[in-house]
């Protein structure tokens, strides 16, 4: 028999595969809007700091201000509502072959990385992310920047586990057991 007439290309039913949709996602934890409320404060009052100065300090710009301060606390409100929505669009599964990790509110983004593509992982936590006991998980995968995975807002007891976790799974995934199992 010819080496060529052992090779099939069947045709996959698309309907059979699983539907990462209906994994349940976990939300990051509720603290973390505060932090992301945080930052926007901070950066709001500088950008409106330098806005300020100047329309006090630039006889040019003072005529527009007419315009720029209604329209900087239209983008403060804007920002805070698109970072409200997408805060509630995010979500991270963990599964026993792979992470889930959804976000975006206008373009909505699923990343699934399979455990034996994940490098390294970092467990970060920011100077506000440390009052409220929050970290964040980033995994870097071997496939380039656009399979890491950023999950903010974990509670960071669960952020060591699910780090501890993907390590000795991957560790697993590295040196299997020879030995059967009894």
């Amino acid at each position: 028999m010819p080496a060529d007439s052992l090779f099939t290309n069947e045709t996959i039913n698309l309907d059979q595969l699983p539907k990462y949709e209906a994994i349940p996602l976990k939300q990051p934890h509720s603290h973390y809007w505060r932090i992301i409320c945080i930052n926007l404060l901070i950066f709001w009052t500088l950008v409106g700091i330098a806005n300020g100065t100047l329309i006090l300090l630039v006889d040019e710009v003072r005529p527009n201000a007419v315009w720029m301060i209604p329209a900087y606390f239209a983008l403060v409100v804007i920002s805070f509502l698109l970072y409200h929505l997408s805060f509630k669009k995010r979500g991270y599964a963990v599964r026993t072959h792979d992470v889930i990790y959804k976000s975006g509110i206008i373009a909505e983004s699923t990343t699934i990385v399979p455990l034996n593509r994940i490098q390294h992982i970092e467990l970060n936590e920011g100077i506000f992310s440390r009052i409220y006991k929050l970290g964040s998980l980033q995994i870097f995968t071997a496939g380039g920047q656009t399979g890491h995975i950023h999950i903010s807002g974990i509670a960071i007891n669960e952020a060591k586990s699910i780090r501890d976790l993907l390590l000795k799974k991957l560790d697993l995934l590295e040196n299997p057991t020879t030995e059967p199992e009894a």
